[in-house]
Order: structure tokens, then sequence, then C-alpha cells
């Protein structure tokens, strides 16, 4: 975390959204809702999506 800024988009996404990062790809959510953080309404599986392309993970990780 530290080596963020703490205004930073992956900062916020993953400081806000650090409980959708634990759960299983099973258990997620299919509800909609609002992230502030994103400022889109987006499901879980979208959230965890973007995060990965922060961290440049995305190719590793297979949803």
């Amino acid at each position: 975390m530290n080596q963020f800024d703490k205004k930073s988009l992956p900062y916020r996404a993953l400081n806000i959204h650090w409980r959708i990062f634990q759960k299983e790809i099973r258990k997620l959510s299919l509800n909609s809702f609002h992230s502030m953080t994103f400022r889109q309404t987006l499901i879980a599986d979208e959230v965890v999506e973007k995060k990965l392309v922060f961290s440049g993970e995305e190719s590793r990780c297979v949803l």
C-alpha cells in the first residue's frame, strides 16, 4: 500500500474494495452497485478486472 500515492486511483480502489479481492470468484455478487472510486455502475467482477489492470497482473490471472 505504501507504493501508491494516497490520492491515486489504484490506492483508492484497493483501499475501498479490499473485501472483494479476498472473496472467491464464485462467491462474488452479480448485483450491480455504484462505485464512487470508478464513478461507474459495476459488478464485483468488473472491479476485480479493473484492479488487475492497475497492478499489471491481468495476463497471469484467469477469471
